[in-house]
């Protein structure tokens, strides 16, 4: 099996909601890259609540110090009112696994509670659980 060299993203902000399309092997530079136009869009929502979708059913891994790139930027993102996170993986553990070891309250449950994430195989159910939840695009 061949990766491709680098991953690749797209960011796209509506209504209260940022929608993230992730494919591909990511290397600390395209992480870096991610993170800097993720905090733009962050702080764009003016601290209210929002919530971020998330497909990477295309997206590949990272290594673990992309990981730790990634988990203070969810940190931010949180601190700059994310509240809910819909993650669209495929049925595979290892990529959970991966984005599990980037959750904020992995090691305090109580430290965000205002923050709740969950993993969906179907982006439609993902979008649907947001709706549920009061951030539609």
């Amino acid at each position: 099996m061949r990766f491709p060299s680098y991953g690749q993203y797209s960011l796209d902000k509506s209504g209260n909601m940022l929608e993230v399309y992730a494919t591909g092997a990511w290397t600390m530079p395209t992480t870096r890259a991610f993170v800097e136009e993720l905090k733009i869009l962050a702080t764009s929502f003016d601290d209210q609540p929002w919530a971020a979708l998330l497909d990477g059913r295309r997206w590949v891994l990272t290594t673990p110090e992309c990981q730790k790139v990634l988990a203070d930027a969810i940190v931010m993102c949180i601190e700059n009112g994310l509240q809910r996170s819909g993650y669209v993986l495929d049925t595979g553990m290892v990529k959970r696994a991966q984005i599990e070891r980037t959750h904020p309250n992995l090691q305090d449950h109580n430290q965000y509670p205002n923050y709740t994430r969950h993993y969906f195989e179907g982006y439609f159910a993902a979008l649907k659980w947001l709706k549920s939840e009061g951030y539609t695009p």
